[in-house]
């Protein structure tokens, strides 16, 4: 029997300057078609994180007015940065080439 492998689709996302232009590189961010309770060390990292560039990511706010409360995440554990940690409603990298409104729907 095979091995089960960590089948992956491709993300690039533009890599910026410190004033958010962009520079025309773009990086490769793998894509887990699924999570496994793997150890985080055995996931390849996004090379703009491991390189510590510059790069869009979008941010949803969700937050009821009559209520006053807003809605929180509980990040995965096997993320890169932030494990288990709470966070916004719902943020995302932008890929390369896309709009911050295209990436927030």
């Amino acid at each position: 029997m095979a091995a089960e492998s960590h089948l992956q689709e491709e993300e690039h996302l533009d890599v910026l300057t410190r004033t958010g232009e962009k520079t025309g590189v773009s990086k490769l961010r793998p894509v887990p078609f699924h999570l496994p309770p793997i150890d985080r060390s055995e996931r390849p990292l996004s090379l703009v994180h491991r390189d510590g560039d510059y790069h869009r990511a979008v941010h949803v706010w969700i937050y009821s007015e009559s209520t006053q409360e807003l809605l929180l995440q509980k990040r995965a554990d096997c993320k890169d940065s932030w494990p288990g940690q709470w966070d916004i409603s719902s943020a995302g990298h932008i890929s390369a080439g896309d709009s911050s409104l295209l990436s927030a729907r």
